[in-house]
C-alpha cells in the first residue's frame, strides 16, 4: 500500500467531525517527543558508561601497582594492571568507532 492509498483510506475512516487526523497528528506529535527524549537519554546514558569505564581504568591501575609494588598481592595485582590497560584500550580505540557504527544504523 503506497502514501497516497493509506491517505485515503484513513480520509474514509475518519468520523463525520474530522477529527481523526487530530488523533493521528497528536500520536504522531507523542511519538516524535517520546523518540527523541529516548535518544537524548541513551546518549546520556553512553556518555555515562564511558566516564565510568574510564575511572574503572585508573582505579584497576592504581591498585594494582600498590599490590604489586608492596608485594602484598604481586600476582593479583599484576592481573589488576593488566586488566586496567585492556579496558583502557578498549574505551580508546574500540568504543568511540562502536558509538559511531550504532549511531550511523
Amino acid at each position: 500500500m503506497c502514501m497516497s492509498e493509506a491517505a485515503a483510506n484513513a480520509t474514509s475512516l475518519q468520523p463525520a467531525g474530522g477529527s481523526g487526523f487530530q488523533l493521528l497528528s497528536s500520536v504522531q506529535g507523542a511519538e516524535t517527543t517520546f523518540a527523541s527524549t529516548l535518544n537524548l537519554v541513551l546518549i546520556s546514558l553512553e556518555n555515562f558508561a564511558i566516564a565510568v569505564g574510564k575511572d574503572a581504568v585508573v582505579f584497576l591501575v592504581i591498585v594494582g601497582v600498590l599490590l604489586h609494588f608492596s608485594r602484598l598481592g604481586t600476582h593479583l595485582g599484576k592481573k589488576l594492571i593488566e586488566g586496567g590497560v585492556v579496558i583502557g584500550v578498549f574505551l580508546l580505540f574500540v568504543a568511540p568507532y562502536l558509538t559511531v557504527a550504532v549511531a550511523n544504523c
